[in-house]
């Protein structure tokens, strides 16, 4: 299976060709057997899901070391069946933390007018285009780091 990261109608989003996509800033990784709604029900195992619930992406054949790798990867929580169903802003946190997060803000940066179109409609992740804006200017704001000069240079 091949993730990629889209800007879609409702912003940043998880997608994959052979299995659909899911918005990013509210989705997370379970393992789960999700309810059936038609007559066919949806296979037990791994699946990215928006919410906790909501099963978008099945994984089928994913172990534990895989869903972490794709967890880092995109900035996706693990959920347990059990445990506390973390906040939208803690989703937005490890979302701004990974990989995936980088690589839409140097998106955003090396297309700025298509980007700012993009911009408008945010619901599940608010204020993704500001936040890529400044951190870009941050970082080219921070000074490049001492370097040596040569032999027996002293770092100051």
């Amino acid at each position: 299976m091949i993730f990629e990261g889209v800007i879609a109608a409702s912003g940043p989003t998880l997608s994959c060709q052979d299995s659909g996509s899911v918005a990013l800033g509210v989705s997370g990784l379970r393992r789960f057997q999700p309810e059936p709604l038609g007559s066919r029900p949806p296979q037990p195992g791994w699946w990215v899901v928006k919410y906790h619930a909501e099963e978008r992406i099945f994984l089928p054949d994913f172990d534990l070391a895989v869903i972490r790798e794709l967890s880092d990867e995109f900035g996706l929580v693990i959920l347990a069946d059990d445990a506390v169903d973390p906040s939208d802003h803690i989703r937005h946190q490890y979302f701004f933390t990974s990989p995936a997060w980088d690589a839409l803000t140097q998106w955003a940066n090396r297309h700025p007018r298509l980007a700012r179109k993009c911009a408008g409609y945010d619901p599940y992740l608010p204020g993704w285009h500001q936040r890529a804006i400044v951190a870009a200017g941050a970082l080219a704001a921070w000074p490049q780091p001492l370097r040596p000069a040569g032999r027996g240079a002293a770092w100051l």
